[in-house]
């Protein structure tokens, strides 16, 4: 399982974990303030607690937004379980304030003021314990040798037997250490703080593809920027985490992260924004809504697209077609049929261009107006594709791109679009893939709901048609 899908998974297991928390907390609130302690007199006779029940609405949210921001839900987590404890306290804290501000300006119903004190204290209790619970499963899976870390080290210095012994002394964080690749060829066969140096480090392409590490540290120094900047293109390619050891004399990039093993600072790309699971989350609610709405409001369309295809040769309605998409998944795209049958069988796979004489009748109109993409929507509702985002390749042409376009593969780590940024901007069809490769890595980079909005008004606009055949 890619080390992205494991850290994914504890996201989902904590933000399940907690919600059950507060439900508890709220419950328990109720009891202790109006059954157990009754020596605070209420006003009038006690509340019903399905109107305590019904706040749940507005405390669950308050709370998790307040969790995440302390980064409790993130996919990397070096910290020790005091801090975690810590972290969670205040963030249930700030949580509870903000639930008594909002509560000045709720007049339909009164909550106590003291029920959300207690409310603190029993959530900041059930909070911590169900994390602790989490991370004791989280350690203890990873002693056992599940969900480790497999980690190559390219050096063999000072840091290298620093992050060696961090990593043994520290098994419940799961870091595995597979090999140590050095500079002197003397030093192969021997031993760093136990960990075995398989070979030199000139050789380390040969060895991330022999052991297929999930993540490669790069600490020695006397690396060029060619050979760092090949070495991340390999690792991003074949999907494995990079980290370079920080030069305290280097300059660092607004760009990086700095995450510690022992005292050693390692340097990495940060998380693409779509790696976090609540923007995932938010985007795929948001593709359900409208990719629902679309095919609702067009199929009269759909109706009459079905019927010109029909009457044009009487051939099958739609065309499936091989793509490949997030983490490297192959799926059938779908797509109304604007080809004549076997129009591949003497070709081979090849794009489409203009004055295709391949194309039917109603084809050529289909294409024109971008109606043979509409089936998509299917795979955007199954989850194969997302509305907006990269476009997917066919595997056949994927295999030559990646050869020749350093970060190609980089596409392939958030999921395929109905439509896209290079598409909007008129890069489609026979254009520039290296300019499109561009553009798919900006928008991955720079990811927000917003900007898949503004795409999808683009695509609707003229500008959304160009280069279209």
């Amino acid at each position: 399982m890619p080390q992205r899908k494991k850290k994914s998974r504890y996201s989902v297991l904590a933000a399940m974990a907690d919600i059950a928390a507060l439900v508890l907390s709220v419950a328990a609130a109720y009891l202790l303030r109006f059954k157990v302690f009754t020596l605070i007199p209420v006003a009038g006779d006690s509340p019903e607690f399905s109107a305590y029940l019904r706040a749940l609405i507005v405390v669950v949210p308050v709370y998790v937004l307040f969790l995440r921001a302390y980064g409790l839900y993130a996919r990397s987590r070096a910290i020790r379980r005091i801090e975690e404890m810590f972290l969670t306290a205040k963030a249930a804290t700030f949580a509870v304030v903000i639930l008594m501000a909002v509560t000045f300006f709720y007049r339909d119903f009164s909550y106590s003021r003291v029920t959300l004190v207690v409310l603190w204290l029993t959530s900041v209790v059930l909070l911590c314990a169900g994390r602790y619970f989490l991370i004791q499963l989280e350690y203890k899976r990873r002693k056992e040798r599940k969900d480790t870390i497999r980690v190559l080290i390219v050096g063999a210095n000072r840091n290298a037997r620093a992050v060696i012994r961090w990593a043994k002394n520290n098994a419940h964080y799961g870091h595995e250490i597979v090999g140590v690749l050095s500079r002197d060829p003397s030093h192969v066969s021997k031993h760093v703080e136990g960990a075995a140096i398989l070979g030199e480090a000139a050789q380390c392409e040969e060895f991330i593809g022999k052991l297929d590490p999930d993540q490669v540290v790069l600490i020695d120094h006397d690396f060029s920027r060619e050979r760092i900047t090949e070495l991340v293109d390999l690792c991003e390619d074949r999907f494995i985490d990079f980290k370079i050891a920080a030069d305290y004399y280097g300059v660092m990039s607004t760009s990086v992260d700095v995450e510690y093993l022992s005292t050693v600072p390692l340097l990495g790309f940060r998380d693409l924004p779509l790696d976090d699971l609540w923007n995932r989350a938010f985007k795929r609610t948001f593709d359900l809504v409208i990719a629902s709405l679309m095919l609702i409001a067009g199929l009269p369309l759909w109706l009459f697209i079905i019927a010109a295809i029909k009457l044009s040769d009487g051939g099958s309605i739609l065309f499936r077609q091989k793509r490949m998409g997030r983490d490297q998944k192959i799926f059938n795209l779908l797509k109304f049929r604007t080809m004549k049958p076997d129009a591949e069988r003497e070709t081979g796979p090849v794009w489409a261009h203009s004055n295709d004489k391949r194309r039917t009748a109603a084809g050529e109109f289909l294409r024109r107006w971008n109606l043979d993409e509409l089936p998509q929507l299917i795979n955007v509702l199954r989850g194969e594709m997302s509305l907006v985002g990269p476009r997917p390749e066919r595997p056949h042409f994927i295999e030559k791109f990646r050869e020749t376009l350093p970060r190609y593969m980089a596409r392939h780590k958030i999921k395929c679009g109905l439509t896209g940024w290079a598409q909007v901007h008129g890069l489609r069809g026979n254009t520039s893939i290296r300019e499109r490769l561009k553009y798919d890595l900006y928008y991955m980079e720079n990811w927000s709901l917003l900007l898949d909005i503004e795409i999808l008004f683009m695509t609707f606009s003229s500008r959304g048609f160009k280069n279209a055949y």
